[in-house]
């Protein structure tokens, strides 16, 4: 196959660079990954005994790079290659079920294939490609890990489109920026393909020839921007713009793609009546209003169950309203704010239903930020359900990251009518407790759960 024929000019510079070290930022679905995957096949062919390792941000997408990519790429190349239907998976993380999907050549070389899990790479060599960098839960650790894999000269190439907020402050953003624009002491190869440039390179005549359209490169281009929700979401996504510092920490266009109507939550919980519950309980009185939030996993997806505003009841009526939804033995765990008028409910809550169930959260700086992120990740990978809502969306825009003087993290938001996202910090809990049983931010050591309650500890939550 002649690369001139077939791939787009900037795809080609991207498969023909040898470089040790490479990096590549990208608008959304422009056939990088596509390109790379090909890279990947035409290496293991012409090097004989090659192990090129792939992590992906999901298991979903580690196990689609060899059934989807890689198979397509040795079939074209009539080349004898095993594991190419996903049916050669190995356990590479026992603690968290996370698998690797292997293909196999005949001349020795390897593609392993697996989702974002930074302890996979210790002690392993060969080539290196993180793919979508910056949307692995944790990238900062996943690349940590992944540079001294290449100590011995395997090759290291970073791929990725930003982070759905567009954060500039990412591991991966960082990267970035000091290879442009600064010293570049790792040396890294840079490649930068916004939706313009890609359009520049033929783009959109190729989307034609696929769809048998004939749209201009503007008609497309404007329909393309059209979809986006946000301008941030048109510049950061596509135009591979880092948003300022300062900015919501969820955007109006990640909400969305996360937003169902009511019949189709209902569908989906209907279709799973004995699925286990988590919950999480914001209190408030008189100028915050008590906010009710649980979510039912079905498979890797947390749906919102169950929602409730108490505005202005009192404690003893909002104890009687959370002990009835404890007595619905589906609901595994309940998180609660224990911040000062918080205190006595949530002390109450666990004398009545144990600690194990329900577990006693105190607001400080660090312990929002630990909740706060697990909700941006949930969002960002698509792994939650909620119900479209104006006033429910409106709250969870509102919280701001921000960094004070003395550089501590921050997310907060102003108090308006509807609260002071108070519905935000519940969904937070609410993710939380449908997390590992007692890990951060509330560092209490839970009574062991009598054994009719004893369940699974350590559960995946498909980030």
């Amino acid at each position: 196959m002649k690369l001139t024929d077939y791939f787009l000019p900037y795809q080609r510079r991207w498969i023909l660079d040898d470089a040790r070290m490479k990096l590549y930022a990208k608008s959304r679905r422009i056939g990088i990954t596509y390109a790379t995957s090909f890279r990947v096949n035409d290496k293991c062919l012409r090097r004989p005994g090659t192990v090129q390792w792939v992590t992906s941000r999901d298991e979903f997408t580690a196990r689609e790079f060899i059934t989807d990519y890689i198979a397509k790429w040795a079939a074209a190349a009539n080349t004898v290659c095993r594991g190419l239907a996903g049916e050669n998976a190995t356990i590479v993380d026992p603690l968290h079920g996370i698998r690797a999907y292997t293909a196999e050549y005949g001349n020795g070389s390897r593609v392993i294939s697996l989702s974002s899990t930074p302890e996979a790479f210790a002690g392993k060599g060969g080539d290196i490609l993180i793919d979508e960098a910056d949307l692995h839960k944790d990238s900062g650790k996943v690349i940590d890990m992944a540079l001294p894999c290449t100590t011995w000269g395997g090759q290291l190439e970073m791929v990725s489109a930003l982070s759905v907020d567009g954060s500039g402050e990412s591991p991966f953003c960082r990267m970035l920026r000091e290879a442009e624009h600064g010293a570049n002491a790792m040396g890294w190869s840079v490649h930068r393909t916004s939706i313009l440039d890609a359009v520049e390179d033929g783009f959109v005549e190729r989307v034609n020839e696929m769809t048998g359209r004939a749209l201009s490169r503007e008609e497309w281009l404007k329909l393309m921007r059209a979809k986006c929700r946000t301008e941030d979401a048109w510049r950061t996504q596509y135009l591979i713009e880092a948003a300022e510092a300062g900015g919501a920490l969820l955007d109006y266009g990640m909400i969305g793609a996360c937003e169902n109507d009511a019949a189709d939550l209902e569908k989906a919980l209907a279709e799973h009546p004995k699925a286990i519950r988590y919950a999480g309980y914001d209190v408030g009185r008189k100028k915050d209003v008590g906010v009710y939030f649980e979510l039912t996993r079905i498979g890797d997806i947390l749906w919102q169950s169950g929602y409730e505003v108490m505005e202005n009841m009192p404690f003893r009526m909002q104890a009687d309203a959370l002990a009835r939804r404890l007595d619905d033995a589906r609901l595994e765990r309940l998180c609660i704010d224990a911040t000062g008028i918080g205190m006595m409910l949530a002390e109450e809550m666990q004398e009545r239903h144990g600690k194990y169930r329900v577990e006693s959260v105190t607001f400080t700086g660090p312990v929002k930020a630990a909740l706060a992120m697990p909700v941006r990740a949930a969002f960002e990978s698509r792994g939650i359900r909620i119900l479209a809502d104006d006033v429910l969306r409106h709250d969870l825009h509102k919280i701001v990251r921000s960094v004070t003087a003395a550089g501590n993290v921050r997310y907060d938001a102003g108090r308006d009518e509807y609260g002071h996202s108070d519905r935000f910090w519940a969904l937070a809990l609410a993710v939380h407790a449908a997390g590992r049983g007692n890990e951060a931010p509330c560092g209490i050591d839970p009574l062991p759960p009598p054994p009719h309650q004893r369940r699974m500890e350590e559960r995946i939550f498909g980030w």
